[in-house]
């Protein structure tokens, strides 16, 4: 229910913004999947992209840390980061998939994660994509994700 009111909020003011001001180049353009908070660590899935010729994804979140200025490793295969897709089976990241960030406060930062998989071309969604941020206990969790091909 947390994810749906801060997908419906995102959503709302988006189409606040369109409709007053033309486009609001603030908010991160987003997909069905809703939003997650860790810690300090708030998210919305921008994009998941799939490749059928390497049978991989690509997965790009926008992270706005609410606390001090950090510097986090995003996506790294050894603290968590996963998904499970809709035949129930898990997709994980190829070991050189994580990313050092730096999350300036309040400021939101889109991080791309490549090379998820393998995964079969034409799988319509990820019933659950786990980001860690850091650490294997600051997971974003995301549910219901829509898969580009």
């Amino acid at each position: 229910m947390k994810n749906t009111k801060i997908s419906l909020t995102v959503t709302v003011i988006s189409i606040l913004c369109a409709l007053f001001l033309g486009s609001c180049a603030l908010l991160p353009s987003i997909i069905p999947g809703g939003g997650a908070n860790t810690g300090n660590f708030s998210a919305v899935v921008t994009q998941v992209t799939g490749s059928a010729g390497t049978q991989d994804l690509t997965v790009v979140v926008t992270i706005t840390n609410r606390g001090p200025n950090a510097r986090r490793y995003v996506g790294g295969s050894l603290s968590g980061t996963m998904a499970v897709d809709i035949g129930g089976n898990t997709i994980k990241p190829y070991s050189s998939t994580g990313v050092d960030v730096d999350l300036p406060t309040g400021v939101p930062v889109k991080v791309s994660i490549a090379r998820f998989g393998p995964i079969l071309p034409g799988t319509a969604m990820l019933r659950t994509l786990r980001v860690s941020i850091g650490s294997s206990n600051e997971i974003l969790e995301f549910r219901n994700v829509p898969i580009a091909w």
